[in-house]
């Protein structure tokens, strides 16, 4: 039995469609200086997102950044969101021009380095930078990508974005269930592209050190390497001023097993982390401020926090039999 799809859901996906056929018609650079708008627009009509950015740049700077600092930050962090929405519909163009106009490429030898040795190359980024755009244009090194991805609430722009993704010869793979289709993957010598920068709920996650702060972080990255063999490269990216994509690739990380197999996943995380906050810090404007990233917490930490903020047991009485009374 097919699943009905929320009427808001399909007003919603007609909606954005337009406006996605819209920028479409556009040049790269005027279809991302809408998308700036769009994300400033954004900015200010949501402030649960704006105060998640805002605490979360304050968490990670501290004393370094005062609050017109932290301001700015996060309205340029909305901005690049938007532009690189924007940049979507524009996929098929960017594919039928020379990449030399569309990205600047360095490192590209580390990729195809790890991939000569023959068991697959997991690449890992983070809602940074352009990561759609760097997933596109991928192929064009010789080394298609399957794509792990979070499924999208709307099943229509789920499937739009699918599309998308896959002109080039992407594949995509929901991450849900998603270990033994991967371990496929990397057999048949394919890249698998994981993000690690999002929050894990559940005891799925383990705690890994980011910004300072315990971040419930997904295993998968090292646990598929060290099952696999498979080398791991970091790719990140960002806009150039003359509106490219500079994408750089690092060097491999080899995953060797030391100890026991929970203590090298928790190391060779906290080493892929540790990469990605340090390109982070480099342009802090290109990372998604506004995900909720320290939302999950430690279990003691997070009874701590309950303890602290409870009220008296005096106070919890008498508001008791108040209620009581009211009633």
């Amino acid at each position: 039995m097919r699943r009905r799809v929320p009427l808001a859901q399909v007003a919603g996906y007609l909606a954005g469609r337009g406006v996605l056929a819209a920028l479409a018609l556009l040049t790269p650079r005027s279809a991302r200086s809408v998308g700036r708008r769009l994300g400033l627009l954004f900015f200010r009509l949501s402030p649960r997102h704006r105060r998640i950015a805002l605490d979360n740049i304050a968490s990670a700077f501290g004393d370094t950044l005062d609050a017109p600092g932290r301001w700015a930050l996060a309205r340029e962090s909305f901005a690049h969101l938007g532009m690189i929405a924007a940049d979507a519909p524009l996929f098929p163009r960017h594919l039928r021009t020379p990449r030399s106009r569309v990205a600047w490429v360095e490192g590209a030898e580390h990729l195809i380095s790890a991939a000569a040795l023959g068991r697959g190359v997991l690449v890992f980024s983070g809602h940074y930078g352009h990561w759609e755009l760097v997933a596109l244009l991928q192929p064009q090194l010789g080394l298609p990508m399957t794509m792990v991805v979070s499924p999208m609430r709307n099943p229509w722009f789920d499937r739009y974005f699918a599309r998308l993704r896959g002109l080039s010869g992407n594949t995509i793979l929901s991450k849900r269930n998603a270990a033994r289709p991967i371990l496929k993957a990397l057999r048949d010598r394919r890249a698998v592209a994981i993000l690690i920068d999002q929050n894990v709920r559940g005891d799925g996650g383990i705690f890994i050190d980011f910004f300072g702060r315990p971040a419930s972080t997904t295993p998968a990255l090292a646990t598929l390497a060290l099952r696999s063999g498979a080398p791991i490269v970091p790719v990140f990216s960002r806009f150039l001023p003359d509106g490219r994509l500079a994408i750089s690739y690092r060097e491999a990380i080899r995953p060797i097993p030391k100890g026991g197999i929970e203590e090298d996943i928790r190391d060779l995380m906290q080493a892929c982390t540790a990469i990605l906050e340090e390109e982070i810090r480099r342009h802090p404007e290109c990372w998604l401020w506004m995900h909720d990233r320290w939302r999950t917490r430690p279990r003691a930490v997070a009874t701590a926090d309950a303890v602290r903020t409870a009220p008296p047991a005096g106070k919890v009485g008498a508001a008791a039999g108040e209620q009581e009374a009211r009633a």
